[in-house]
């Protein structure tokens, strides 16, 4: 019977605990507050997820490996090593941390989520690279109608008008209200250069719009769920 006894006093050793001096969890998605002119386009902040802390950028989630807090500290457990933050302050919308000696304040992204945001039309223009990629043009609008208009390398070529369906429609209003949209800046979203090569127009609440080209992986990081919702959709739809 000393090995079962064992076990367990392996498992509370090792497994990540979160300590009972916060009342307020820490998981979820941690956005860095920065001043604008000191923005860095690809780095957004830090998510806590089901014991694995991850980097956000614009360029996807990095996994950094599993976390566990101790008292006022965050010590994760990353490929190159052992690193420890510590919390100087967190509550339902903030955290403040304290990395190497520099103090980096972050704000929830529940605070990004915005019930009156309305899209009016996305549009999704795609480029051929190398002979390789889908080039495409793409409109979906609010009600659901959209045109696929196929010109190289697509499952169908030339123009398609269909109707999306109402529960993927809803899908795509529901992530667009997460894209704090108003805050992406076209200046800052890299410009393509290799890759392939895409361009955005959106338009949305009262005629209001936003445009830019970049790379699949250059999309920023709020609309790459859309992004990634419509081509799979495309597949489906054996258009793409």
């Amino acid at each position: 019977m000393k090995y079962p006894a064992l076990i367990c006093i392996i498992f509370i050793l090792f497994f990540p605990k979160k300590d009972e001096k916060f009342p307020i969890s820490i998981e979820g998605d941690w956005i860095e507050v920065c001043e604008e002119t000191e923005r860095v386009y690809d780095w957004l902040g830090l998510r806590f997820e089901n014991d694995t802390a991850y980097e956000i950028s614009d360029f996807g989630l990095l996994a950094k490996g599993p976390y566990s807090i101790i008292e006022n500290r965050i010590i994760t457990d990353e490929s190159d090593g052992i690193f420890e933050f510590t919390i100087l302050n967190l509550t339902e919308d903030s955290l403040t941390i304290e990395r190497n000696g520099d103090v980096i304040q972050f704000y929830s992204r529940r605070l990004e989520y915005d019930k009156d945001l309305k899209f009016n039309s996305i549009s999704i223009s795609t480029y051929r690279c190398m002979d390789l990629c889908w080039e495409f043009d793409y409109r979906l609008e609010s009600n659901g109608f959209e045109v696929f208009d196929g010109k190289y390398n697509t499952q169908t070529i030339g123009v398609r008008e269909s109707k999306m369906n109402d529960n993927l429609l809803g899908k795509v209003d529901s992530l667009f209200k997460w894209s704090n949209l108003k805050c992406i800046d076209p200046r800052s979203v890299p410009v393509a250069m290799d890759g392939w090569s895409i361009k955005f127009d959106i338009n949305y609440n009262d005629n209001e719009s936003i445009a830019f080209s970049t790379t699949d992986f250059g999309v920023p990081f709020r609309l790459k769920p859309i992004f990634h919702l419509v081509e799979k959709h495309l597949k489906e739809e054996g258009l793409k």
